[in-house]
């Protein structure tokens, strides 16, 4: 390159002749050679620097509690075909995470199944195993097309039969999902259950479960004789039932017959001794609400789902108007959840009436209306009142509720004792902004003056911090001098604030870097969980 020769033609576009070419050919393959080479050692050395650089990282000296729940968080809770395999290949990727996924026994405790015709006992039973003293649950599902429960004993009940009395003792919740009542009843063919008197040999694999859940999709061809009913051979000794009722707009109603004249004899006995109930059912009237509920007095926890539907009754039949009026009585009933409720069933509260009640979580289900219906605050005070529960309420969730915000007002306001309260997605009257619903609310010193929690999710990206600001300021007032607050009232109940956005296009959160947030989470003993606004294409 310094060669004084070469410089005519590095520094100008003189064309060399043919002798001067070839040399340049020779410089540049010699060059483009050298090149070559440092590069193949600048990979040897970059593959060395992170061979080295794997050596010193942190997730090495992870401990193998935290892998486990990051693998947790992975997979989900009810392990499919697909979620097993992925278990599997994580033990693959080195011993530690080997030992990280057997040392958390949660990963192992629950399997689901469409068809287990061809799965080895064994090896289910070596899996369940691995979960240690975690609680344990099978799930199978015959619901597809696939699965046919018209002859006496099918396939799948024979398969599945022989799986329960291997596993026998195993597992402490069964969940099941039938068409109809017809495929369990093949089930308990299988297991000689089918009969009180059968003089089949029988295995007893369901004695030792403590829940049981059972869904109906489509069909219900419950025997109506009492002694031959399927729920006359539910386990005996669960404490928690999942019940859920096929829909009354399926087919099975529609081509003949009335669930309003469906029995439903669930065994005294069994609701008795309940502590949780779940019960999925858009059915008419008040019977299978007096069937399920009529001898649960010591249920704690209670969850109907109204499927979406439009509940109807008879209201001058002499039972519903009785029920209607008193409710039907839940003493000891602490957490009362209602989910899928349309406007049209939400008067399902003045059915009930829990005087020990601590939580009430309402999710509505609304329908694209132009005009929707609003929730009358006056029906859910009814119940409060009717209850006498306002002096233990203390949890209140309200999801996607379509309320005007003097019914939310009006409904905080008469709960004096609240100390937790979540508004999720709440739907506003036309013309009104998502922050007017708290204006009065939040503003109002006569309001929820026990609040130690309070969840805003599924805030609009234009929610007005100003207001929240407002609310923040009169839990515990203060001023700034040198740079410290000085509260002006002693340490108030309210202790965390939780705030999720919508996602959104285009809007930024100020809300977590504000003073008054700063203030109360570094001297005001408040927390704060300000979840960021998520960008979507």
């Amino acid at each position: 390159m310094n060669d004084p020769r070469l410089h005519p033609f590095l520094l100008s576009n003189v064309a060399p002749n043919t002798h001067e070419a070839t040399f340049f050919q020779l410089k540049v393959d010699d060059l483009t050679s050298q090149i070559s080479d440092l590069r193949s050692q600048l990979t040897k050395l970059e593959d060395q620097l992170m061979s080295y650089r794997a050596v010193l990282s942190p997730i090495r000296r992870m401990p193998a509690e935290v892998l486990g729940q990051i693998f947790s968080f992975f997979l989900p809770d009810l392990l499919q075909h697909d979620a097993r395999d992925n278990l599997v290949d994580l033990q693959l990727v080195c011993k530690s995470w080997r030992d990280a996924a057997r040392l958390t026994h949660s990963l192992w405790g629950a399997l689901s199944f469409e068809d287990i015709t061809n799965v080895s006992f064994k090896r289910v039973k070596r899996w369940y195993e691995r979960a240690g003293g975690t609680p344990k649950s099978l799930t199978f599902s015959a619901t597809n097309l696939y699965h046919k429960c018209s002859e006496q004993s099918s396939a799948c009940g024979s398969a599945l039969a022989a799986l329960l009395v291997e596993l026998e003792g195993t597992f402490d919740r069964l969940h099941l999902r039938y068409k109809g009542p017809k495929c369990f009843q093949n089930l308990l063919d299988c297991l000689g259950l089918a009969e009180p008197d059968s003089t089949t040999p029988q295995h007893r694999p369901l004695q030792s479960l403590k829940s049981f859940a059972i869904e109906f999709d489509l069909d219900w061809n419950d025997s109506p004789d009492f002694m031959r009913s399927m729920f006359n051979r539910f386990p005996p000794n669960i404490t928690s039932l999942e019940l859920h009722l096929p829909s009354k707009w399926d087919a099975g109603f529609i081509l003949g017959g009335d669930p309003n004249d469906v029995p439903l004899p669930l065994p005294q006995n069994i609701m008795e001794r309940l502590s949780s109930l779940t019960l999925a059912c858009d059915w008419d009237g008040t019977y299978w609400l007096q069937a399920a509920l009529c001898h649960s007095g010591n249920l704690e926890t209670l969850t109907i789902d109204l499927m979406g539907g439009y509940w109807d009754y008879e209201s001058d039949d002499p039972d519903t108007e009785r029920i209607l009026n008193s409710g039907i009585l839940l003493p000891k009933v602490r957490t009362l959840l209602l989910r899928n409720v349309g406007m049209s069933s939400i008067d399902i509260l003045c059915a009930l009436n829990a005087p020990q009640l601590v939580e009430l979580d309402m999710e509505f289900e609304c329908g694209p209306e132009l005009e929707p219906q609003w929730l009358d605050s006056q029906l859910f005070l009814s119940f409060v009142n009717r209850s006498k529960c306002d002096a233990t309420l203390r949890t209140l969730r309200l999801r996607y509720a379509p309320i005007k915000s003097e019914e939310l007002a009006s409904a905080l306001d008469s709960l004096p004792l609240l100390t937790h309260l979540s508004l999720e997605g709440i739907i506003m009257e036309p013309g009104a902004s998502f922050v007017d619903a708290f204006d009065i609310p939040l503003s109002h010193s006569r309001v929820s003056p026990k609040l130690e929690a309070l969840e805003l999710l599924q805030l609009p990206p234009d929610f007005s911090k100003h207001r929240l600001f407002t609310f923040l300021e009169q839990r515990r007032p203060y001023r700034m001098h040198n740079d410290q607050p000085v509260f002006s009232n002693p340490q108030d109940s309210f202790k965390r604030l939780k705030v999720v956005y919508e996602p959104t296009t285009k809007e930024k959160q100020e809300l977590d870097g504000s003073e008054v947030v700063e203030v109360l989470r570094k001297w005001g003993g408040v927390s704060f969980d300000i979840g960021p606004i998520l960008y979507v294409d």
